[in-house]
């Protein structure tokens, strides 16, 4: 058991000093730098990420979408900061609000809407990311 403490330390000995004389140059090529910038770029823009809304609209017929126009306005209205999404795919027309990275978060924002909007609940869909609160 001796010989085997004094065999590691012996190499970590060695390890240290031959770890210690040795020095190592790296050399980038430039066009890394320039394919990262890109990369920032192209993440920069309107990316989309796997995430949750919450619908508070889907209707039909004559007057569908004079209410959906009346429903998103009255929601930017009580909620300004959150993003509203009105859509139509025929015959519907829908409002999906928020971009919420979690099912929890979507479920959150549900709770404060529900008494607004009863038929309300969350969608998972494809969400522009949203900035990470510190």
């Amino acid at each position: 058991m001796r010989i085997k403490w004094m065999m590691i330390v012996f190499s970590l000995v060695v390890l240290s000093t031959n770890l210690k004389s040795q020095t190592y140059f790296l050399e980038q090529d430039t066009r890394v730098n320039s394919l990262l910038n890109l990369h920032k770029e192209i993440n920069s823009q309107d990316s989309l990420v796997s995430g949750y809304r919450v619908q508070i609209f889907f209707e039909s017929g004559n007057f569908s979408k004079d209410s959906a126009v009346k429903t998103a306005e009255e929601f930017n209205m009580s909620f300004p900061e959150i993003r509203y999404y009105l859509s139509f795919s025929e015959p519907y027309y829908r409002i999906r609000v928020g971009d919420f990275r979690t099912l929890i978060e979507a479920k959150g924002f549900l709770a404060e809407l529900i008494h607004i909007y009863p038929s309300a609940f969350e969608v998972k869909e494809m969400v522009y990311f949203p900035p990470l609160s510190d």
